[in-house]
C-alpha cells in the first residue's frame, strides 16, 4: 500500500513540473541535483555547452553585423536590431538559469514537500487545489509555447523559403539569412555553406526560444503551486474553528493555529525563494519584450506594405508571443498578489467569535502578515501587476507610434527625429 502510495505521489509531483523538464533539460539548465544518475548529469553538462557554443554562434556574427557593417542603410540596421536584442535578453536569461540551478532545486524540492504534506493530510478537496493549480500552471506553459515555437518556426524554417529578399551571387540567387551574419568573420552565401548556416541558426533559435519558453514556465508553475497552498491555507483557516477531521487531526486550537502561521511562513519562504530566482529574468523580459514589440509592429507594417504574406504572419505570431510573455509574468504576478492578501480576508470572515476568551487575538498577527507579503517583481523595481502591463503596454504604443511615423520620414530627417525620442 505504502509502495503505491509513493508512486501516485511521484506522478503527481512529476505532473506538476513535466513541462519545466520537457523545456529545460534539452538545453541542459535542468538543475543537476534533480539529476539521478551520473550519465545524466554528464548528459545535462554536455547539452549546455552544445547550448552555449549555439548561443554564441548566433550572437556574435549578429552583434558584429549591427554593430560594425556599414554597408547597409538606416532601414536594413533598425532591421537587424530586433534579433539582436532577442539574442542577447536569451544570452542573459540562459546565464541566469544556468547560474542558479541550485535555487531552482530548491524551489523544486520543496514543490515536492508540499505535495507529500498534502498527501498525507488526508484532505481529498486540498489535493484538488493543489492539481488545479499545477493543471493552471501546465496550461500557461504550454500556451506560451505554442505562441513561441511556432513564430520561431516561422521565423527560422518558413520566411526564408519564401521571403522574397534574395541576392544574387555569380549568376545564382541565394537567399537571405534568418540572422545577420557578419560576412568578414563568415560569409554563408554559397552552396554548401548557406544551407549549414542555416541549418545552425535553426538549433540556435530553438535554445533561444526553449529559454524564454523555459523561464516562463518556471514563474507560472511556481506561482501558481504557491497560490494553491494559500488556498489550502484558507481551507486550514475554516476548518480553524470546528477542528479537523483528516487522518493527522490536530485537536487542540493551538495546535491548529500554529500548523497555520507554520504553513503560512513556509509559503513566504517559498515566494521569497522564487522572487530572487526570478526577479532578474522577469526584468530582462519586460525591458526586452517592451522593446521588441515595438519593433515588431514596424516589421510588420513593412510586411505588409511588400505584400509578404508569410512575413507577416510570422511577425504577427512573435508580436503575440512576446505580449503574451509580459501579460503572463503581470498576470500570476497580479494573482498571487490576491492570493496573500485573501488569507488575511479568511482569517476576518471565518467565526473568530466563537473561540473562547482571547484565542482569536492569535489571527491578528496572520491578517498583518498578509497585508505586507513578499510580491514578484521585475528586479526589484518594478511590481509585476496588470497595473504596470497596463504602462508597459501605453509604452509599447507610444514606441510603435514613434516607428510607424519615423517609417515614413526622408531618410535624412530620420537621424534627427530619432534623437527627439
Amino acid at each position: 500500500m505504502n509502495a503505491l502510495s509513493d508512486l501516485s505521489l511521484e506522478n503527481d509531483w512529476m505532473y506538476s513540473i513535466q513541462m519545466n523538464r520537457w523545456f529545460l533539460k534539452p538545453i541542459g539548465v535542468w538543475p543537476l541535483s534533480l539529476s539521478v544518475t551520473t550519465f545524466g548529469k554528464l548528459n545535462s553538462i554536455i547539452l549546455a555547452l552544445i547550448s552555449s557554443f549555439l548561443i554564441g554562434f548566433l550572437l556574435v556574427p549578429c552583434a558584429l553585423c549591427t554593430l560594425l557593417d556599414k554597408t547597409g542603410d538606416l532601414d536594413t540596421k533598425v532591421k537587424m536590431i530586433g534579433p539582436l536584442s532577442f539574442c542577447m535578453m536569451s544570452t542573459f536569461k540562459y546565464y541566469i538559469l544556468a547560474s542558479r540551478g541550485g535555487k531552482i532545486s530548491e524551489c523544486i524540492e520543496s514543490m515536492r514537500s508540499d505535495w507529500a504534506k498534502t498527501r498525507s493530510a488526508g484532505y481529498e478537496e486540498d489535493r484538488e487545489i493543489i492539481i488545479d493549480c499545477a493543471r493552471v500552471g501546465r496550461s500557461i506553459a504550454i500556451i506560451c509555447a505554442g505562441f513561441m515555437y511556432s513564430g520561431g518556426c516561422f521565423y527560422t524554417a518558413v520566411m526564408p523559403l519564401y521571403s522574397k529578399r534574395t541576392e544574387i551571387i555569380d549568376n545564382e540567387t541565394v537567399r537571405s539569412q534568418t540572422f545577420p551574419i557578419y560576412r568578414r568573420l563568415l560569409d554563408p552565401r554559397t552552396t554548401p555553406s548557406v544551407e549549414i548556416v542555416q541549418f545552425m541558426q535553426c538549433l540556435a533559435a530553438f535554445v533561444m526560444y526553449s529559454v524564454t519558453v523555459g523561464s516562463c514556465s518556471l514563474a507560472a508553475v511556481f506561482v501558481m503551486h504557491a497560490c494553491g497552498q494559500f488556498r489550502i491555507l484558507v481551507m486550514k483557516l475554516q476548518r480553524l474553528v470546528d477542528g479537523a477531521t483528516g487522518k493527522n487531526r490536530v485537536r487542540t486550537y493551538e495546535h491548529r493555529l500554529g500548523d497555520i502561521v507554520e504553513h503560512h511562513l513556509q509559503i513566504l519562504r517559498f515566494i521569497s525563494r522564487v522572487e530572487d530566482l526570478l526577479n532578474e529574468i522577469c526584468l530582462v523580459e519586460v525591458v526586452g519584450c517592451t522593446m521588441n514589440i515595438c519593433f515588431l509592429g514596424y516589421y510588420l507594417l513593412t510586411e505588409w506594405e511588400q505584400s509578404e504574406a508569410i512575413g507577416t504572419l510570422t511577425y504577427c505570431l512573435f508580436f503575440i508571443s512576446l505580449t503574451f510573455n509580459i501579460f503572463i509574468l503581470c498576470y500570476i504576478g497580479e494573482i498571487l498578489s490576491e492570493q496573500c492578501q485573501n488569507v488575511g480576508l479568511s482569517a476576518c470572515m471565518i467565526d473568530w467569535y466563537r473561540f473562547r476568551e482571547k484565542k482569536a487575538l492569535g489571527l491578528i498577527l496572520i491578517v498583518a502578515i498578509s497585508n505586507s507579503s513578499t510580491k514578484l517583481t521585475a528586479g526589484k523595481l518594478v511590481e509585476l501587476s496588470l497595473s504596470n502591463f497596463c504602462s508597459v503596454s501605453s509604452l509599447g504604443k507610444m514606441l510603435k507610434t514613434f516607428f510607424i511615423k519615423w517609417q515614413y520620414l526622408p531618410s535624412k530627417e530620420r537621424k534627427i527625429h530619432l534623437l527627439k525620442i
